[in-house]
């Protein structure tokens, strides 16, 4: 009985052993590239020409009958051919965009693959903006036109800096850090994003690795959207971004990763209305 045991255990481990190394063998399909870029304003006045497709490579093979991109405007209508073309040899896939429909405005594409190589899921979602005329039109209003709005938002400070609205929350962690998060102007489309990371004895947290910024709108079937902010100085980090790309209600998680310590995560709603 004793040896029968100790036979199977051993035989159980090696399986699983094996299995574990044959996940740290293969990662996730990844992204490694897109076109156009996250978060690139593509500027139509510059002589620059509208997007044709939205295309993302990645490390793994995606599979063509389980991978996808939808690229939707600020109204989350699709503006893409439903086209999807998966090239094997660049393990990329991509799609056609309408050019009719291709205004300026802020655009979303949201994607998902499965990875021939591993059997997983990836997905997630970034933003590009399209600047000046296009096909003789110009800006359409529920288009992000750099209008501000006044935010209707529990909990959070609404304060007047030039007739304008922004937001800011401040959280006091359970280890004594005070963390700012603002958001200007506060609209959908692009908008800076400034945190600052101070203990409450006035210190700035110094030994801060990277700090992340993920956006999600379940309503809307949107959503990771990531960004890693930029430190700007010692506790005082900043992004600008179209990341907030539709109205309604937005998820956001904040991570602040420290040297030496546990990470800071942090999350709250947000409630992008329309003007």
């Amino acid at each position: 009985m004793y040896l029968l045991f100790s036979t199977i255990t051993v035989v159980t481990l090696f399986l699983l052993g094996s299995m574990l190394l044959g996940l740290n063998a293969h990662g996730h399909a990844s992204p490694i590239s897109y076109i156009p870029k996250p978060n690139e304003v593509i500027n139509l006045g510059n002589g620059n020409p509208p997007p044709n497709t939205v295309a993302i490579t990645f490390t793994e093979t995606p599979e063509p009958r389980a991978s996808s991109i939808n690229v939707v405007n600020s109204n989350n209508e699709r503006i893409d051919n439903d086209d999807l073309k998966v090239s094997e040899a660049d393990k990329s896939i991509s799609i056609s965009l309408d050019q009719a429909k291709l205004i300026p405005g802020i655009y979303t594409a949201d994607w998902l693959v499965l990875s021939t190589d591993d059997g997983h899921i990836t997905k997630g979602t970034y933003v590009f903006t399209v600047e000046g005329e296009s096909n003789g039109l110009s800006n359409s209003p529920n288009q992000s036109d750099g209008l501000m709005q006044s935010p209707q938002l529990s909990g959070s400070q609404q304060s007047a800096n030039d007739n304008t609205w922004g937001y800011s929350k401040n959280i006091t962690t359970d280890e004594g850090i005070d963390l700012k998060f603002e958001i200007n102007p506060y609209v959908t489309g692009q908008n800076t994003f400034n945190l600052s990371a101070f203990y409450t004895n006035g210190s700035a947290v110094e030994n801060i690795r990277n700090v992340f910024l993920e956006f999600n709108n379940p309503s809307k079937d949107l959503g990771p959207i990531v960004d890693t902010m930029n430190k700007t100085s010692v506790g005082n980090y900043s992004s600008t971004g179209a990341f907030l790309s539709q109205t309604g209600s937005w998820e956001v998680k904040i991570t602040v990763q420290r040297i030496g310590e546990y990470d800071i995560n942090q999350e709250f709603d947000l409630d992008i209305l329309d003007r």
